[in-house]
């Protein structure tokens, strides 16, 4: 009984983690996001550190740009099917912060240093709700700490290479049908880790009214090392999977390519196509340090299969000047999800979004500037009829979870500049 408790915990344990396009933050800058995220062909602010770095070589002095985003996401999901009942997350708000500050060393020699959270967010449900047995708390924190070196190749060529170091924590709860015996156990994973990558960026500017970005953020491989525990009845202590646990986790790697187009002095349209690697997330293998498998006599493994789709983001945006003091912004995007309806769990209620963006910049003095920017996040309504993932309902049988989610999201951002 040992052995077959084990096993079937630590599977369903890994089979509704997900880190998907729902974690994934690309709002890291309030000009760039009222922009619609099209900024790998403009990046002519500090935030470029991320966008694109090669863009650091548009700024004379030294700089610096810090501010916060506040994230307020909605979702709900009927179901599962036949039934209708609708349940909702609960309510939460997130606040990713950035920093920026950019130095020029010389005429054409650039550098730079960045903080940012790409990868967060997370989802609550409901302790009592019917898919306890999936999910209940997720949530996921990261920071990226990049240091950059810009070189200006010619008036019309500038590239630019970086490192990144990262940090992030997962926290990942829910229930347990303890199937066939009539008890449940409450899961709780929680675990932080370091990784390491690198970016690269190029900016040309043929022409004073035309420009070309590229941008590239590599892989970051985390090695997460933590805890899980596991509340029973006394009774099956010693039959969970519980203590220390490590896995690997690798986000994906971003490659976007972006133009700026000036019509006019006053008046500007920027556009990128953003690729997303989400086949970098293959599997998931949690490896439970202190719960040895009788069998082989080593740590109990358990894998979850995953395999991604890779994924894609559409850009448009533009910028009119209304006077010295105001500028006005506007941007639109479409994203594409990684996760087929068949792998699709409420651990992340991912869709196809469609985002719709404005803001403003106000010149607050010679060397201060305000950004600010809104965005409004609709996610294409999703029924899933062929799921992959069940729950274990009455009497320990178990249902596959069919339904409808339903999700949005408010955004808010500001980000204060300075430079002398």
């Amino acid at each position: 009984m040992k052995k077959i408790l084990s096993i079937l915990t630590a599977a369903l344990l890994t089979s509704s983690i997900i880190f998907a396009s729902g974690f994934q933050i690309n709002e890291h800058g309030a000009k760039a996001m009222a922009l619609g995220g099209a900024f790998a062909g403009l990046a002519n602010d500090p935030s470029a550190i991320y966008f694109n770095p090669a863009g650091i070589t548009q700024l004379s002095g030294t700089h610096f740009m810090g501010g916060a985003t506040l994230i307020v996401p909605k979702s709900s999901f009927r179901g599962p099917s036949p039934a209708i009942t609708e349940y909702k997350l609960d309510n939460q708000f997130f606040n990713p912060i950035n920093f920026y500050i950019t130095h020029q060393l010389t005429e054409k020699f650039h550098i730079g240093f960045g903080v940012y959270n790409p990868y967060g967010l997370g989802t609550r449900w409901p302790s009592d709700w019917v898919g306890k047995y999936m999910a209940i708390e997720t949530k996921i924190t990261t920071f990226y700490a990049t240091a950059v070196a810009a070189y200006e190749v010619s008036d019309k060529l500038s590239l630019a290479f970086g490192y990144t170091f990262a940090y992030g924590d997962v926290t990942i709860t829910r229930d347990q049908n303890l199937s066939p015996f009539n008890a449940n156990a409450f899961i709780s994973l929680k675990g932080d880790g370091t990784g390491a990558g690198w970016t690269f960026g190029m900016l040309f500017k043929p022409t004073n009214n035309f420009s070309l970005g590229v941008s590239y953020r590599s892989r970051v491989n985390f090695k997460f090392t933590g805890n899980a525990t596991a509340t029973a009845p006394s009774q099956f202590n010693g039959m969970l999977p519980s203590g220390k646990i490590s896995a690997p986790l690798t986000p994906p790697d971003n490659l976007t390519v972006g133009i700026a187009i000036k019509p006019s002095e006053k008046f500007l349209i920027t556009a990128d196509f953003q690729y997303v690697g989400w086949t970098s997330y293959k599997k998931l293998q949690v490896t439970f340090n202190d719960f040895i498998d009788t069998e082989t006599g080593k740590p109990l493994v358990s894998s979850s299969e995953r395999d991604y789709n890779d994924g894609y983001i559409t850009r448009l945006g533009s910028e009119y000047i209304m006077s010295d003091l105001l500028t006005l912004r506007g941007g639109i995007f479409y994203d594409v999800n990684p996760v087929d309806d068949w792998r699709l769990d409420p651990t992340l209620p991912d869709a196809n979004r469609i985002g719709f963006n404005a803001g403003v910049g106000i010149h607050l003095s010679d060397n201060l500037s305000l950004d600010l920017g809104y965005m409004f996040l609709r996610f294409e309504e999703r029924t899933v009829t062929n799921s992959l993932e069940s729950y274990s309902g009455i009497e320990g049988s178990f249902v596959p979870f069919n339904g409808v989610y339903t999700s949005s999201a408010h955004l808010i951002a500001a980000d204060f500049s300075y430079n002398f």
